[in-house]
This record gives structure tokens, sequence and C-alpha cells, in this order.
């Protein structure tokens, strides 16, 4: 069996939809859920009770901080580490997923594959993850054991990626991330204020782990502001209309067409 953690913090609607699927439909293959909330103010509490969700408070929240919080409360040895919005999609995910790695003694985490370009990276490298930094678990939805978590902790200090430097120290310690052709789908609305957070957060984490990257300079980024507000920007207004424009020309045809017919 799997114990599934999942992560929330007012996403009511997106939880309970998560929570209906993997309650009626992966039934057989889970028995607990562990919700980790950060304090949401909508009816995400009422949702989780609503489908006996064990409920775990973050007060102090990072993304870290609520990974070892909900993976410390479960019971199994494999866990499934979910955001709200996230979904497990197939008929076997959880049995095939376990069949997987029953034979895998260096299996650390696994990584769902969600694209095309990712199923073509695993096919290169047979399933096994190289590099960690940029290619380890997704936290939105991968497997974790408990027994290699137990010895390292998810890191509680970074604003984002504390799962792709878990993945690379666990692969440094020896043990494996693997890649695994089952997939899940992922939505959310994200405002404009959250997009600027989590560009915030997931550069600074990338250049703060990825220490052989270097930022640009501030004469670098007002140039590249000024590049994409008059050049890029423009040349955009230009395609979108040019493209809206013969859009126009074939509604109009339509239009006659159906006229005469």
């Amino acid at each position: 069996m799997i114990s599934v953690v999942i992560r929330n913090k007012n996403e009511a609607y997106y939880l309970e939809r998560t929570l209906k699927i993997l309650t009626q439909f992966y039934a057989d293959d889970i028995d607990e859920i562990i919700l980790v909330d950060n304090q949401s103010t909508d009816t995400s509490l009422l949702v989780g009770a609503k489908y006996n969700c064990k409920i775990l408070t973050s007060t102090q929240f990072t993304y870290g901080s609520a990974i070892n919080l909900g993976i410390e409360n479960t019971k199994n040895e494999i866990i499934l580490l979910l955001s709200s919005h996230a979904v497990p999609i197939g008929n076997s995910f959880f049995k095939n997923s376990i069949r997987f790695i029953s034979d895998k003694r260096d299996w650390a985490g696994v990584r769902f594959i969600n694209s095309v370009k990712n199923f073509e990276r695993a096919l290169v490298h047979d399933f096994k993850v190289k590099q960690p930094l940029d290619f380890g678990l997704m936290a939105a939805c991968c497997l974790v054991s408990k027994s290699v978590w137990e010895q390292f902790k998810f890191d509680e200090l970074l604003p984002f990626s504390e799962d792709k430097e878990w993945s690379q120290r666990v692969m440094k310690s020896g043990y494996a991330i693997y890649d695994f052709n089952e997939t899940f789908f992922y939505e959310i609305n994200r405002s404009e204020v959250s997009q600027l957070h989590r560009f915030k957060n997931e550069t600074l984490a990338t250049y703060t782990l990825q220490q052989d990257l270097k930022f640009p300079t501030d004469l670098k980024i007002v140039l590249s502001f000024f590049k994409k507000v008059f050049v890029t920007n423009v040349l955009q207004f230009f395609k979108s209309f040019s493209r809206d424009f013969k859009r126009f020309k074939v509604k109009l045809w339509i239009s006659h067409q159906l006229k005469k017919s």
C-alpha cells in the first residue's frame, strides 16, 4: 500500500477534485492520505475532513518542511508526494509504480514522465536520472522511499527546488532516482502575483544550487528588459495582428460559403 502526502494552501477546488479521484478510483492502492495544510483560509480543511484525510498544519511553511512533516506522519515505506492540483492518471498508476520499484534496492525516488522530451531523455539513460538538479524529482507528483528519507530529510530552508536538491544529495550517496512512464495531470491558474513569487523563488534556488551558473549583470538585466519591451513585444504584436487578420478573412469566407449553401 501507498501513503499519499498532499501539500495545500487555499486550493479547496483543486484539492476536492484530487481527493475525489484518489478515493474513488485508487481506493485499493491507498490506505492513508496526509494533508499538510499551510494555514488555509478557504474550505480546504473541510474538504480534507470530508475525505478522511489526516490533517496536519504547517505553521512556518517551506516546501521542504511541509514534505518532512507529511512523511514523518506516514506509516508506509512507499510515499506519493502530491500537490493538491496534480492528479495521477491511468487505471494501474499505483500498481505499476509498485511493480516498477519492487526489484530496485537502490531506489530513493521515482519521477513520473510528463512530456515527450522527458520520455526521450529517459530512454537514452535507461530510465535512470543522471542530472538531478535539472531532472530530479518533481514534488508535484513523485514517489519517495521513507527509509531513504529517514537518512536524508528535505532541506527546509530552500525557497524552491527542494525536490531537486534532495535528488542530488541521495544520488551522491549511492541511491538512484528513476524515471517511470506513468504520468499525471497538473493544472493550476496562478495569479500574476503568484507567478512572480514562484519565478523569484525558483530562480533564486536554481542559482543557489547550481553555483557554476552566472546570474546576469545589472546592465544585462536592463538591456534585456528594454529589448523585451521595445523589440520582442512589438514583433509579437504584429505577428498576433497578422494571425488574427488571416483568421478574420477565413471567417468571412466561411460566412459567405454558408450563405451560398
